[in-house]
């Protein structure tokens, strides 16, 4: 089975009712058998999603259109061997200000929103991100 990891920043179209958001995603991608990470600052997403190829295609497909999101971003999409995100059919994490001062190397990137611009810069550092993030939510 061939699969995908895809890392994408959006903006979220006014109010984003993040649990219900979530509850969705959760119950869809286990059905899909899709995982991922969620992570949502100041209006503005980073997602990583990761499964069989035809149907995360298929998923970020409906999301491009989805009237939830725009300025929806690729920063990243590559074919895997093995998922780094298993155990989370939507991991979440929403990032605040003491975030920002606790991941001080990484605040650049998102303590005004995420910004694909400054992802663009240096690729890798969307998925660092969410690693130490996934790493955090795996110690609780």
């Amino acid at each position: 089975m061939n699969e995908i990891q895809i890392v994408y920043t959006s903006k979220a179209t006014g109010d984003v009712e993040l649990e219900e958001l979530l509850k969705t995603s959760v119950r869809n991608n286990a059905a899909q058998n899709v995982s991922g990470m969620l992570i949502y600052t100041k209006g503005s997403f980073l997602q990583l999603l990761e499964g069989d190829t035809s149907t995360v295609d298929a998923l970020f497909k409906r999301i491009g259109v989805d009237p939830r999101h725009h300025d929806v971003q690729v920063l990243i999409r590559t074919s895997i061997k093995e998922r780094e995100f298993k155990n989370w059919s939507m991991g979440y994490r929403r990032l605040n200000e003491s975030d920002a001062r606790a991941m001080a190397s990484f605040a650049p990137f998102f303590e005004d929103g995420f910004d694909a611009t400054k992802f663009c810069q240096q690729p890798g550092v969307s998925l660092d991100i969410l690693r130490v993030l996934a790493a955090q939510l795996d110690e609780t």
